[in-house]
Order: structure tokens, then C-alpha cells, then sequence
């Protein structure tokens, strides 16, 4: 309806930059706009490390010596500066002019965000002081500017992301953001203004009250009028009032008959506009916009719970974590473009709703959430260091947040703070949790009409709050199922669980605001195949109100999004073209049971079928079939047939459904069960698990006859690193660059060369990347297996048979995604697979064959190569029947002349080489056996003659079975743990490389004949293969002790190691 006035435009291209920087014909405030000239663009920029410019008067004395984008921080590459370690004062300039045609208004200079304090003079003049790193200010300075005139804008900005400042995840997580970082702007008012309008819709009494603030410059009678527009239907109303000079309150009520509601599915919007008159005299407008939506809690239709409701009615809230931050303008979006992607994206994965993460977005970041459909829970920015004055600032920049953001429907709640981190240091105590609870509803008296949640937690810990929910990451399946099902048990009023000592639950409803599998601190690693069996088991429980997964995008060294950091996407690999959309709906087919059953042939599959039905619609189905083929190539649904269902379900509830039931018939394959909800007629939601079906005799056509071989018993290898292999789950071998493995075969007496009519080569094989695929290597993780996307990484196989060639065949990344689930169930390489090759033996490599079956030895060597002169030499990964996304291991497929008898015998590994080192501490539940205690031993415990005989013995892998990666042979729960042991290098081995594999949650110490060897602070979920220097090798004897210290703190914990010496 309405098109705000822009005065002045800049667009510009950065210089060496192919990155367009954001458009600023955007206004930067769409909920409340006025005519205004937007500053953004180049300032003339320096850092100031000594702190002396106001003392030199930079004002007017010092010529700038570089130039920064406004309003990108300087640590951003848009900004052009792209210091990401400054950290101090730095100064800005920049040269504003009125234009000509503004007369008889007020001019204000408004900064969208400076972090964090600020210093503003226009001239000589100080117009603002501010502090305040997320919430806008502003400066009057009508008289110091003249149409048509320029005159210099001068920032002083000084950020030092102080413990004591609210910073967010600026503080010890990423990229930090300094100085201005929103947009600032000149806008221009009436003598008597509008000051700001607090729309409270109300679509019980179908009406909108507008409670405004009025700066009068005079005083005298005013009138204030509502304009509001929604297509075709226009509603007005107005009132008019005796203002005193300065300061005045009126509220307006604007009647909205039969309202058209704002929710995810139809965002309506009422644009507004807002005019103050004297008389018959225009002398300001506001354009702004409101939508009609309520927001509560309450129980509906007999429940024996607590709903989130939207406009009346329960709402499944299906959200993501959405930390906005991006690659180029870290904390600030590069474009208006930027933005309405991340929310359309958002919404194209089946997402209703976004946790903006302990952040204050900008406006228009909320106008798109507004105009797009997105609910928002809006964070506050933590401090760190939990004092007085940090208790202050916190609390001063709740005000004025909410303030500012009161008009925007798309927000439904506030969360003052995150986990018990986020409450600063010195531990949460008792006078902690009044303070937090004192919060909540100061919280809740600035905005009634929301709801709000006193902490986030991740230990258990809420005191008073409209939302009942919780954290968790697990990526064991066992271990999820049993932590979801505590959960909801334990979730009723009075219940002491999930609150701070002291405090009890409430009838506040259960949301689930952070899970994934892939932690903070995990990797670079697949989500496909955690967020699926997650998700499921969320959706099995009607008491659980929705979800925040953990994320939208990655960030940084965070690799848990639905999309990479910098916005491209990831590939799922779900089967029979399940998107994410299906697997977020707000009907969801449960399947009660476990992702993945590794099952015998010829036996019964049971899978009970649950509806998750969060709408009053009607005449939906429930199908189930079977998608995938045999190992031998058969579609599953030869045998197996598929049914439907209709569905009669209680709204907003779960419901059982049927069994599906069917005989798997003798067979080997990976099996997909899919269930899909159909709407008239077409899916609208869908879900999978996958049975493994084992046992099933002949893997090929009884025609054929297959000489496997595991891919682990090679009996040479050609790669210059050490092969990639885990000892305890030999199902993938690897090797970077160029290389090659070699297998040799004794093919059974019984195949003859005149019998057979052909052969082919059966193998699933991808390439190998070392760093190439990471988004973050600087920091990099033993579990990085990066998730399948656009950055490939090809490698060139060459394979052949007795050294004549067969066939090179360009593969054509390093896959992991939820094709392959063999990796995912075997816990290594989450997800990780190849391409399946099938490729036919001919010509002189067929004779070549043929001949080897003339010998009395029958043997045959294969050879995989990736060649130093290839063309693309990524790597070498081959798949074996336990993981990657094909069932079997490699195989030569004979094709036998018909009435020919297959041999029964299988084809002999020859020479199987293994890995070239000794293993002397075996590592995993199985492993080395260790003397530990749980007790302070007192000083020299880690020397070689201290006395541990009253010591504890217990297999290694100490630690609790949910801690992620762990693999537990003792359990170990309390804060502390030391650990000793004896071991000897064999005599051939000495003085060659040493290894350890090192998994710790939280600190450990490695100590070596009483000498430190290395201390690794944090966690890892997985074990870390560290190479020793030449100066750790040092320490090491021919009879050594190695003692182990771990310590614990919160969440998980776990420490295991292992140790390998070179043959």
C-alpha cells in the first residue's frame, strides 16, 4: 500500500571485492519508517591501539588512512578492514549533507548498532554518548546541520567484548563484532512527532490498540489517526487529544471485524500508517504494519496437558537454532537478499519456526521473519562474567530490545538467558536463580502479550517460566530413546526435574529448545542420519510441544546445519525422494522402533506406526511400502507389497496407527520402509527406518558365483600416509592422494576358465580428502567426515587384474549422507560412502583372467590405483559389508556357462598384509586392561616406582555409555580419574613412529615415565590419532609407565587411549 520515501541512495561495489555490499534503497526499519538518508558506504576509517585521538583532537587533526564499508564491523571481510584480532578504540568519518527540500522538520542522526561503547560528534559538537553493543540511539541535530550543507559526522567506537558486556556468542565462540554494525541514518521528523507506537492486537475483541508516545513541540490539541490496509479493506480510526509540550501518551484503538489471522501458513500483514495532525494539518507520518495473532498457554480439548498456542489453538512449533552470523559480514547481513533467503530456506525445510540465538537481529531481519511466516523466540546476549554491573547492562539493553521489537507479530517469546553459561561466571546460586527469576517477569511486564522463559538450560535448571524446555545432544539411538522417554515421564506439575534445587515445574508446557547429534565441539560430520532418528523420537511424545534443532546454517567451526555456513546446501540422500519438508510436518508418521535393524533373512518385520497429528484435518491415509533393491539388484517390492491406511486421529495428539507387517524373504540388501501421509491423494509428510537384511544365502544369481574379499586384507598398499583403517570396525580402508591397495585371490579349483562366460568387478568406492572438503580447517576434528554438498572432490581409479588394465573410472567425491547408513550404525565416518561399481572384466583383462584360471595357483591380484600423473588424485576409500551404503564386501562376479555347478568353496585372501605397526595398549571396551582410582593418589602417581596396588583394575574406555563417541568398558562417573599402566616396545620397533589415539571429555594429561607427553584441554567425541615428535618420542624406553590423568566438569565424560608403534 504504502512506499516509504527514501531521500538518498548509495550503491557501490567494494574495491577487489566481487561481493556486492547490501542494498540501501532498503529502509532500515520497515516497522517504522519515515523519510530519512541512509549513511551506509565508505567512512573514512582508523584503529586507535594507543587510545590517543581525543587527546590529538582527531576531530579535525588526523587524516585518515583507510576506509571501511559502513555498516559491516571491521572484523568482516565486507567492511574491507577484516582485522579479526583488533580489539580497542577505532574512529570513523564521514561527510553528511540534508538535502535541500527538507524544511520545517527535525533532523535526528539514528545508529542502528555500534558495539558497544560509542562517542558521536557532529562537527565540533557531542551529540551522543552510548553504550549498548545490540540497541539503536539516536541524536537531535536539527540545529547543527543546514539544508542542502554538509557537515562531518565523527565516531569514536570502543569494544573490547568486556566480560562484563552482554556479547553473546562474541565471547569465547566466534568471530567477534566491532564498532558499527547496523545501519545508521538521518531521519527526519515533524516539529511534533510520533515517538514510537506499541501495537497490541487483540483478535478476541477484533481489535488493535495502538498505545503511542507524542513529542509535542508546542502544546495544544493533536490528533492522532490509524490508516491500516489489508488488499482491498481499508480501516481507520483516530483520536484527538490536548498535549503538553514535550512527552504524551495516547493510546488508539483501531476495530479489525473478522480479522485475517497472522500465523507460519498466512502471514497476513496490516500496513499502517500512522499520521499526527494539528487540525486539518499533517505534521508527522509513521509507515509501519501489524498482524492480528494471539499468543498463549493453556490446555485445549481436554489434554491432560499444557499447549503453546497460536491464535487459540495448539501450534507444533518445528524450529531451528538460527545463530546469524555469516562468512563475509559475520554479525551484519550482507544483503536485504541475504536475509529473506535464510528465512525462505528455512521455511522450504518444513520449519515454522527460528530461535534467533542469543543475538538482537537487526529490523529488517524481523520485518522478512514478519513478512515470510516464521515464528521467532528472540534470545538476550549474554554477559560472562556475572557482577553488578553486568547484572545492569543486561537489563538495560531487556528494555530496551523489547521496546523496540514490541510490533513484530512474528515474535512469540523472549528468552532472557542461555544454558548456565550464559549466566555468567561463579556458578548458579541461589541468589542467581531470584535474580533470573526476577528477570522473567520484569520480562513479562514489558511485554504480557508474549511468552517468555527465564533460562534455556542444559542442566536442568528453569525456576519460573512459560516454557518447559530442555537440551540434549546424543547421537546413540538407545541412548536418545531412553533420554526423551525420562524426559516426558518426568514432566508433570510439581516435579522437581528439569528445575533449579528449590523450585518445582509449573503446568508450563514441554518444548524441546536444543538437540542434534553433532555437538558444538563434533566435527565436520553428516546431520542427515542423527537429525532423522531425533526428530522421530521427538514426534513420538504429544506432550512435547515442538523442537529447536540444532541448526539452520553451520557457523564457523560448527557443523550441524541444514545448510553450510556460507548458505549453500547440503545433500540428505534420504530414499524415494523424502525431503526435509516431509520429515518436518506438522502430521508425522512415527515409526515406533529403531532407525536401523540389522535383521535375518526369511524372519517377520513388525514396525508399529504412529500418527503425530498436530491439525483438525480430516481424510488423511497413512501409506507404507518398501524402496531399495537386494544386493544382487531385485527391487524389494517384488516380495514385499505395500498398504494404506485411512487415519481417524484426535487432534494435536498422537495416535496409534497399524503394524505394518511383512516377511523379508532370503535375501541380503538394504531395505528402506517408508511411510508417507498423503493428503488428497499426494504425500504431504513423510519417514524411513532401514532394515539390514543378513543371511539370505547367495548374494548373486544363481547363475553367478561371487569371490568376495574384505576390503582389509589387502596385501600391499602404495600410499605414502599410513592407510586409514579403524581396528575395531573393518569395513573401509583409505588412503590420501595418489596410492593404491592390492588384493591377491586363490580362486576355488572348481572355477574353470572354459566355464565361465564373463566377470565383472562389484565394489563400493569413493575418493579420500584430507582437508579439501572442510568449510573451517583450521580447526579440524578426528569424526570430520564432511556431509555431502557442492564442494566435490573427484578422484581418478584405475583398476586392473594381474597387471593388465581393466577400466579408469573417475569417482566422484568423498560422500557422506544418509545413503550411507552402514558408516552411521557402525559409528565411523558418520555416513560415509561410495559409488557402487559394477564394472564388466573384457577384453585383455578378461584373457588375463582366464588365464590365471589355467594355473595350478588360480590366483589373481587386483589392484585399485589412484596414479601420481592422475588427473584428479583425491584419494582411495573402498567399502566393506559393514559400512558405506552397500551390504557386501568387493567381489569378482563370475557368470557361469549354463549347467555348469557353482563351487562351493570360497576364494582364499592370499598374503593379507594388515596395517604396518605393532599395537601395544588396545584401545575400546575390549582393550588394554588398566589400574586406576578415583581418589587424589597425592604427588609422584605418575612415576615408575610410585605403589598402585590398592588401585582398581578395569578395561579401558572409562567414562558413561551417553557420552558422545564413547566407548565404554568402565564406568566412571565421578569428577576425577588416574590411571596407570606398564607396557613394553618390541625390540624391532624401537626408535620408529609412535601413535596414540587420544579420546578425552573433559582434560587429560598423558604422562610418560613421570614426564608430561601431552595435555589436551576440552572434549572430543571421537579419538584423535596424534603422531609423536621426535622430542616426545624421547621420553619413551623400552619399558615404559604411562599414566593418565582425566578431569570432569559437567555433561559427558570419557577417557581412552591407545598406543601404536610403527613395524
Amino acid at each position: 500500500m504504502f512506499s516509504p520515501t527514501v531521500l538518498a541512495m548509495v550503491l557501490f561495489q567494494m574495491a577487489g571485492s566481487d561481493v556486492m555490499a547490501q542494498e540501501l534503497d532498503a529502509p532500515p526499519r520497515p516497522d517504522w519508517s519515515r523519510p530519512c538518508t541512509v549513511l551506509n558506504g565508505p567512512w573514512r576509517f582508523d584503529f586507535d591501539p594507543k587510545d590517543v585521538g581525543e587527546k590529538e583532537n582527531w576531530l579535525h587533526s588526523h587524516t585518515f588512512t583507510k576506509t571501511i564499508i559502513v555498516p559491516y564491523p571491521w572484523q568482516s571481510e565486507l567492511s574491507g578492514i577484516g582485522d579479526v584480532e583488533y580489539q580497542g578504540v577505532a574512529w570513523y568519518q564521514y561527510d553528511i549533507t540534508v538535502p535541500k527540500d527538507i524544511v520545517n522538520r527535525r533532523v535526528f542522526l539514528v545508529f542502528g548498532a555500534v558495539d558497544y561503547h560509542a562517542k558521536v560528534w557532529v562537527g565540533d559538537t557531542l551529540v551522543a554518548e552510548h553504550e549498548g553493543g545490540y540497541i539503536p540511539f539516536e541524536a537531535e541535530i536539527t540545529d547543527l546541520v543546514r539544508p542542502g550543507q554538509s557537515a562531518q559526522v565523527t565516531v569514536r567506537a570502543y569494544d573490547v567484548t568486556d566480560p562484563e558486556t552482554p556479547t553473546g556468542k562474541q565471547t569465547g565462540w566466534y568471530t567477534r563484532t566491532g564498532g558499527i554494525w547496523q545501519t545508521p541514518y538521518l531521519e527526519y521528523r515533524g516539529l511534533s512527532y510520533i515517538r514510537k507506537a506499541h501495537i497490541t492486537p487483540d483478535i478476541d475483541k477484533e481489535q488493535a490498540t495502538f498505545d503511542c508516545e507524542i513529542e509535542a513541540r508546542e502544546a495544544g490539541s493533536y490528533t492522532v489517526a490509524v490508516h491500516a490496509v489489508l488488499g482491498s479493506i481499508h480501516l481507520r480510526s483516530k483520536k484527538t487529544v490536548t498535549c503538553q509540550r514535550g512527552l504524551n501518551k495516547v493510546q488508539v484503538v483501531l476495530p479489525v471485524r473478522n480479522p485475517s489471522l497472522w500465523s507460519p501458513d498466512s502471514p497476513s500483514l496490516y500496513e499502517t500508517r500512522l499520521t499526527l495532525l494539528r487540525g486539518e494539518t499533517t505534521v508527522d507520518e509513521v509507515e509501519t504494519y501489524f498482524g492480528m495473532r494471539k499468543v498463549g498457554r493453556g490446555v485445549y480439548g481436554g489434554s491432560g496437558h499444557e499447549y503453546i498456542l497460536l491464535n487459540n489453538k495448539p501450534i507444533y512449533l518445528r524450529g531451528a537454532l538460527h545463530q546469524s552470523f555469516n562468512p563475509k559480514g559475520v554479525y551484519t547481513h550482507p544483503d536485504d537478499d541475504y536475509i529473506r533467503n535464510d528465512y525462505a530456506k528455512a521455511k522450504e525445510f518444513g520449519l515454522n519456526f527460528i530461535r534467533i540465538h542469543i543475538k538482537i537481529d537487526e529490523p529488517r531481519a524481523l520485518y522478512w521473519a514478519d513478512r515470510l511466516g516464521i515464528l521467532l523466540m528472540c534470545d538476550m546476549p549474554n554477559y560472562a562474567k556475572n557482577t553488578p554491573l553486568a547484572r545492569k547492562r543486561w537489563e538495560d539493553m531487556l528494555r530496551a530490545a523489547i521496546d523496540r521489537d514490541y510490533n513484530h507479530p512474528s515474535i512469540f517469546a523472549w528468552c532472557d538467558f542461555n544454558e548456565t553459561w550464559g549466566i555468567g561466571d561463579g556458578g548458579y546460586s541461589p541468589e542467581t536463580q531470584q535474580w533470573v527469576r526476577d528477570m522473567y517477569r520484569l520480562t513479562k511486564e514489558l511485554d504480557p502479550t508474549r511468552l517468555a522463559e527465564d533460562n534455556s538450560p542444559c542442566l536442568y535448571d528453569h525456576t519460573e517460566t512459560d516454557i518447559n524446555s530442555w537440551h540434549f545432544y546424543i547421537d546413540r539411538y538407545e541412548s536418545a530413546a531412553k533420554h526423551i522417554a525420562d524426559v516426558v515421564e518426568k514432566t508433570f506439575p510439581g516435579s522437581e526435574f528439569n528445575y533449579a534445587k528449590g523450585w518445582k515445574q509449573g503446568t508450563a508446557p514441554l518444548i524441546n529448545s536444543e538437540y542434534g547429534g553433532v555437538g558444538a565441539g563434533s566435527g565436520d560430520r553428516d546431520i542427515s542420519w542423527v537429525f532423522l532418528f531425533l526428530t522421530n523420537l521427538l514426534r513420538k511424545y504429544d506432550k512435547i510441544n515442538g523442537y529447536v534443532y540444532t541448526e539452520l546454517e553451520d557457523i564457523e567451526w560448527e557443523h550441524n546445519g541444514f545448510m553450510n555456513y556460507d548458505r549453500s546446501p547440503k545433500e540428505f540422500g534420504y530414499p524415494a525422494g523424502i525431503t526435509l519438508a516431509q520429515l518436518q510436518h506438522d502430521e508425522f508418521p512415527v515409526l515406533d522402533c529403531p532407525p536401523y535393524q540389522r535383521v535375518e533373512a526369511n524372519t517377520r518385520v513388525r514396525i508399529p506406526v504412529l500418527l503425530s497429528h498436530w491439525s483438525e484435518r480430516k481424510g488423511l491415509k497413512v501409506r507404507m511400502f518398501v524402496d531399495g533393491t537386494t544386493v544382487n539388484g531385485l527391487p524389494w517390492s517384488n516380495a514385499i507389497h505395500p498398504v494404506e491406511w485411512d487415519v481417524d486421529a484426535k487432534p494435536f495428539a498422537v495416535t496409534p496407527v497399524n503394524v505394518y507387517e511383512f516377511d523379508l524373504p532370503g535375501a541380503n540388501g538394504i531395505l528402506n520402509v517408508v511411510a508417507e501421509v498423503l493428503l488428497n491423494g499426494q504425500r504431504c509428510a513423510a519417514n524411513y527406518c532401514v532394515i539390514d537384511a543378513r543371511g539370505g544365502g547367495e548374494w548373486f544369481r544363481p547363475d553367478e558365483y561371487a569371490a568376495t574379499f574384505p576390503v582389509n586384507a589387502f596385501s600391499n598398499y602404495g600410499f605414502d600416509d599410513m592407510p586409514v583403517m579403524a581396528d575395531d570396525c573393518p569395513g573401509k580402508i583409505a588412503g590420501f592422494k595418489a596410492g593404491f591397495f592390492e588384493y591377491q585371490l586363490r580362486l576355488p579349483r572348481g572355477l574353470k576358465a572354459n566355464e565361465i562366460k564373463g566377470c565383472r568387478l562389484v565394489v563400493e568406492a569413493g575418493s579420500k580428502a584430507d582437508a579439501e572438503r572442510l568449510d573451517w580447517p583450521a580447526r579440524r576434528h578426528p569424526q570430520d567426515c564432511p556431509q555431502t554438498d557442492g564442494k566435490t572432490w573427484p578422484t581418478d581409479l584405475t583398476l586392473s587384474l594381474n597387471g593388465v588394465p581393466i577400466k579408469q573410472v573417475t569417482l566422484g567425491s568423498d560422500y557422506a549422507d544418509a545413503r550411507g547408513v552402514l558408516s552411521h550404525a557402525a559409528h565411523r565416518d558418520h555416513g560415509s560412502h561410495g559409488e557402487l561399481l559394477d564394472i564388466p572384466i573384457e577384453g585383455e583383462a578378461f584373457a588375463a583372467l582366464q588365464k590365471a584360471l589355467r594355473t595350478t595357483s588360480h590366483a589373481v591380484t587386483l589392484r585399485f590405483e589412484i596414479k601420481p600423473d592422475a588427473a584428479n588424485a583425491g584419494g582411495l576409500a573402498l567399502y566393506g559389508n559393514n559400512m558405506g551404503a552397500f551390504p557386501s564386501d568387493p567381489a569378482l562376479v563370475f557368470q557361469l556357462v549354463p549347467g555348469v555347478e557353482k563351487p562351493e568353496a570360497p576364494a582364499k585372501v592370499l598374503a593379507a598384509k594388515g596395517l604396518p605397526f605393532d599395537t601395544i595398549i588396545q584401545r575400546g571396551p575390549k582393550g588394554h586392561l588398566w589400574r586406576f582410582t578415583t581418589d587424589d593418589p597425592g604427588p609422584n602417581w605418575n612415576r615408575p616406582d610410585f605403589d598402585d596396588k590398592a588401585w582398581k583394575t578395569g578395561r579401558s574406555g572409562f567414562g558413561t555409555p551417553e557420552t558422545p563417541g564413547a566407548r565404554v568398558g568402565t564406568i566412571w562417573k565421578t569428577n576425577d580419574i588416574w590411571l596407570r599402566t606398564e607396557m613394553t616396545i618390541p625390540k624391532p620397533s624401537r626408535g620408529k613412529k609412535i601413535f596414540l589415539d587420544l579420546h578425552h571429555d573433559e582434560d587429560a594429561e598423558i604422562f610418560v615415565n613421570g614426564a608430561l607427553l601431552i595435555a589436551k584441554p576440552g572434549h572430543v567425541s571421537e579419538y584423535e590419532r596424534i603422531i609423536m615428535t621426535p622430542e616426545q618420542m624421547a621420553l619413551f624406553k623400552a619399558n615404559n609407565l604411562i599414566a593418565v590423568h582425566c578431569r570432569q566438569t559437567r555433561g559427558g565424560q570419557f577417557i581412552d587411549l591407545g598406543l601404536r608403534v610403527r613395524k
